[in-house]
């Protein structure tokens, strides 16, 4: 009899924990936490094409250099900062956006833009962070990173996407945002997210985000991204040539004045 009851003990600790693991599979806030605390690197340099394309096919090129480093841990109220400068083509050269993403749902997030032919260093309004930057698809918020909290998170269902069982995941923002809700696809193998969709008043889909991800280093980082503009009928495609993790950088890197001199 207690080897029968040692058996039946087992089993239900067997049961409580595939029904802890099924709840955690559904629950959208715990998905998400997991993309958040995916292994990354301490900053990262990386060097993209960015390609605009209009309803035409039309094409403009821009070469990019993007700094970022994580403030997860440092305790300064910021969740990253991020450094976009461009390199070409020589009519946009120089120009360079600068955010820190904060932490604290209840504040914004601090950017500047620095634009070369007035020489001169813009603090961006919270109200202008839905403008697109320079003319590709995404706007100063969607260079910004989100908190967790920043946001309503619920399971949705899984969904088959490139033969893998992705997560889908819809989450609403708590406070002021250009969007009603941004709708989450998850691969649960790496915590990474393939695919976003932007969704504006009145819940219209107004934009599609696709992204290739791909390991170096032991993180997971993007190296291809389109984002779909369905209101402007124009794309933006990023395609990274170069990637250095752990690079040491300088936290003056990502200070304002930085902006006029073009980084490092």
């Amino acid at each position: 009899m207690r080897a029968a009851r040692g058996g039946f003990a087992a089993g239900l600790v067997l049961l409580a924990a595939a029904v802890a693991s099924a709840q955690a599979v559904h629950d959208g806030r715990a998905i998400m936490q997991a993309v958040d605390e995916r292994p990354r690197a301490a900053d990262e340099i990386l060097r993209s094409t960015w390609r605009l394309v209009d309803k035409r096919g039309k094409e403009r090129v821009r070469e990019t250099r993007v700094y970022w480093t994580d403030r997860r841990a440092a305790d300064d109220g910021l969740v990253s900062k991020r450094l976009i400068v461009f390199d070409a083509p020589p009519n946009i050269k120089n120009t360079a956006f600068l955010v820190h993403s904060r932490s604290n749902p209840g504040e914004d997030d601090v950017r500047w833009v620095y634009l070369p032919a007035l020489r001169k260093v813009r603090r961006i309004a919270g109200n202008d962070r839905d403008k697109l930057f320079a003319g590709s698809d995404f706007t100063y918020d969607d260079l910004a990173e989100r908190d967790l909290d920043e946001d309503a998170h619920a399971f949705l269902r899984e969904e088959m996407r490139e033969e893998v069982l992705h997560q889908v995941v819809e989450s609403r923002p708590l406070g002021d945002s250009p969007y009603r809700k941004r709708v989450q696809w998850v691969d649960p193998r790496s915590h990474t997210i393939s695919r976003v969709e932007f969704y504006g008043p009145g819940d219209r889909l107004d934009k599609v985000l696709e992204a290739r991800w791909r390991e170096q280093d032991g993180f997971w980082f993007w190296d291809h991204l389109v984002m779909d503009n369905l209101r402007r009928r124009h794309q933006t495609v990023v395609e990274v040539n170069e990637v250095r993790h752990d690079a040491g950088l300088a936290d003056d890197v990502f200070h304002e004045s930085t902006l006029s001199r073009g980084a490092p």
